[in-house]
């Protein structure tokens, strides 16, 4: 059950005053401007995904938790336009925050609480040693579909296989998965970059079905891919490149 209390804070961060709100195991940084309401609807849709989380990736014997120790910090920023993990903080643009409990919730409120959390939760062999977020993203595009409340970008609840096939159309092709993390952070938006995004998820999710989550997490730990599945990666994206085809139009 979440602590309803607040306590009043100065804190070193992008307002120079700010409100805390302690969840129990996590806390909400935000300003005067947000109604406590909101903060505290925000901190239980936060509890609730972070155990779903959790829950999901416990269920494999591969999963070793996260290099992560510190406490999980929410913070509405008034600054960032789309969310953002940091360590382990998750940003989440405030008025995103303020329109997914609103009234006039629509398709561009999405706050990708999952998205984040599995950021928090799942750090992958590659984003430690190579900065390469390509597992990374993939699993949580994957979980933020596959548990999310509400449709949000990149797919917008449409299935990853369908949207990858649809969307690549509209790109010109797919992109070679060696060079997706390239075009995602060639833009900050656009076709691309959304494709990108898609085509992580979809072979995640791919994966995971077709070896099961103990051989993708042993993957996601930097385990050789031929050796847990007994193909290359280029065999293996030669397979999906083909099953993603069964879904253009």
């Amino acid at each position: 059950m979440i602590k309803k209390y607040l306590v009043i804070t100065l804190l070193f961060s992008t307002s120079s005053f700010a409100k805390t709100f302690d969840a129990g195991d996590f806390t909400v940084e935000y300003d005067d401007n947000v109604p406590t309401l909101i903060v505290e609807q925000l901190a239980q849709r936060v509890s609730e995904n972070r155990k779903i989380v959790k829950a999901y990736l416990h269920q494999s014997k591969e999963y070793k938790g996260t290099p992560i120790q510190d406490d999980l910090v929410v913070y509405i920023s008034k600054k960032r336009r789309t969310p953002y993990q940091d360590w382990n903080t998750i940003h989440i643009p405030e008025k995103r925050v303020l329109s997914a409990f609103s009234a006039e919730e629509s398709e561009n409120s999405g706050m990708a609480v999952i998205h984040e959390l599995a950021h928090v939760y799942a750090v992958s062999y590659f984003r430690k040693k190579k900065k390469d977020r390509f597992f990374d993203d993939g699993l949580a595009v994957f979980l933020q579909h596959r548990f999310g409340e509400s449709p949000e970008y990149p797919n917008f609840g449409q299935d990853l296989y369908r949207a990858v096939a649809e969307t690549s159309i509209s790109y010109g092709g797919l992109i070679a998965l060696a060079e997706a993390e390239t075009v995602r952070h060639a833009a900050k938006t656009g076709v691309g970059r959304r494709l990108a995004y898609l085509q992580e998820g979809a072979f995640t999710q791919y994966l995971i079905e077709n070896y099961g989550l103990d051989q993708y997490l042993k993957i996601y730990a930097g385990e050789n891919m031929q050796t847990v599945t007994g193909k290359t990666f280029s065999q293996l994206e030669k397979e999906w490149v083909a099953l993603i085809g069964e879904f253009t139009p």
